[in-house]
């Protein structure tokens, strides 16, 4: 039986030193072979590993031109609003602002070409947003593309609507996710601001959070005029429809689903995280001052937790700037958002005569008084700080970044373990094969006990070859 059981021991000991020389194997080909912009645990990172935080801006215009004017079947007066969008200039204008991120809203029914003018909708729409996100990520930049504005059925897209729509959206999606899906620096923001009131809801007593993530109906949409709403029942798609719609199209990007009131509110985010078989899904949150959720306390209560479990992306933020160049949010929020390692885009990055939430003064990139030169200052001082995590997706440094050493730090303990395992193994088998074991009642004692540390030492190694798998 002791020879028995020593046999045993050797062969079980080399199968689990081969598959943790297999699984340290397979390790060290994922750190060496780069697969673009992914999630790792809270993080976001590049192929090498090393943290990635967004610091953008958004570009309006994308989302509204193209859909609005024109006549039934027959909508919109322009792409990109006739503004110098996919252009050199304003491309060298973003990236002399430090921004390594930028985010382009889009519009459903002109992506599908739904009643819109075959120049600005459709095919004329799909092939300009691909030329210009292909220029933003040319350029070192990441590119959010954000379902913006839509509509059910056969209602034009001329708003924000309470949720995204199950007529159109998975399709819509389904296509951006084929046509972006070889580019893993192409991030997928699944709705823009989610509001699910309850004077929305077909049927009284809805969750919003469960209609938020599993779809539910409604009795009336936003027309982007007058009347403001109209009623109208229809299916909202979930977001877990929409991240089901990008992966069966074979996309493993990064997708961002933002929470409720016009994506203030993450509060039950955790609670109803949609299911992703890749693991790249990260939180969307927009902060601007006056919403609900604008003040140092609930990011704290609300938004810390989140970051600890996922990696949090602010699409959207801003301020509004008072007497006296008084600016009454970003200097608040984004030292904030620093601390905790959040992205944020600001918006926009659009010479609008706005006096809150427009970062510049025309497009050349002067930023605009107050809140743009507050923004562009901002993104300066991270850019030249120390072990700066503002770098586009040309960057690729496999060394020293927090995610990549706390890779390294768990690995280091696993091995620990497997080793221990492997000692203890092998004392529990010589403690158990001791020929004089039989001879005495302590002896069988020391034949138990050795049996009990053997199987402790084999499980601990299982264990950590598991985990290294």
């Amino acid at each position: 039986m002791a020879r028995h059981l020593a046999r045993m021991s050797f062969v079980l000991l080399a199968i689990a030193t081969v598959s943790v020389q297999n699984a340290l194997a397979n390790t060290d080909r994922e750190q060496s072979d780069p697969v673009g912009l992914r999630v790792m645990g809270r993080h976001l990172v590049d192929g090498a590993g090393v943290p990635v935080v967004f610091h953008g801006v958004n570009i309006s215009g994308s989302e509204f031109a193209c859909a609005q004017g024109g006549s039934a079947g027959n909508h919109g007066w322009s792409i990109f609003g006739g503004q110098p969008v996919d252009t050199a200039g304003t491309i060298e204008a973003i990236k002399s602002w430090h921004a390594n991120a930028v985010r382009v809203p889009l519009n459903e029914d002109c992506w599908l070409g739904i009643g819109i003018n075959p120049a600005f909708g459709g095919t004329s729409y799909r092939d300009a947003i691909r030329s210009f996100v292909h220029h933003l990520v040319s350029a070192g930049l990441f590119v959010i593309v954000d379902l913006h504005w839509s509509a059910p059925g056969d209602a034009l897209a001329l708003s924000q609507q309470p949720m995204a729509d199950l007529d159109h959206a998975p399709a819509f999606w389904s296509q951006i996710a084929n046509e972006f899906r070889d580019n893993s620096n192409v991030v997928f923001d699944l709705y823009n601001e989610p509001f699910l009131y309850a004077g929305y809801f077909e049927h009284s007593g809805e969750d919003a959070w469960s209609c938020w993530l599993k779809g539910c109906g409604l009795n009336k949409y936003l027309t982007g005029g007058q009347p403001y709403t109209q009623n109208h029942r229809w299916q909202t798609a979930g977001m877990q429809q929409l991240v089901d719609a990008v992966r069966a199209a074979g996309a493993s990007n990064v997708v961002i689903a933002s929470g409720l009131d016009w994506a203030n509110d993450d509060s039950g985010w955790l609670a109803h995280q949609p299911h992703d078989p890749t693991g790249n899904l990260v939180a969307g949150w927009h902060e601007y001052h006056g919403e609900s959720c604008a003040r140092v306390d609930c990011w704290s209560q609300t938004i810390v937790p989140v970051t600890q479990k996922v990696p949090v992306v602010v699409g959207e933020t801003g301020d509004v700037t008072g007497a006296g160049c008084t600016l009454k949010n970003l200097p608040t929020f984004l030292p904030w958002a620093d601390n905790h390692g959040i992205s944020y885009l600001a918006w926009t990055f659009n010479p609008w005569r706005d006096t809150h939430d427009v970062l510049i003064a025309d497009w050349k990139g002067t930023p605009s008084p107050c809140e743009g030169e507050y923004y562009a200052a901002h993104l300066a001082a991270l850019a030249a700080a120390p072990g700066s995590t503002s770098s586009g997706p040309e960057a690729a440094n496999p060394h020293g970044s927090s995610a990549s050493n706390d890779i390294n730090a768990t690995r280091t303990l696993i091995l620990a373990v497997f080793f221990l395992g492997v000692a203890l193994f092998g004392a529990g088998v010589l403690l158990a094969t001791n020929p004089f074991n039989m001879m005495s009642a302590a002896g069988q004692n020391r034949f138990v006990i050795g049996i009990g540390i053997a199987i402790l030492g084999a499980a601990s190694c299982v264990t950590a070859a598991t985990f290294l798998a």
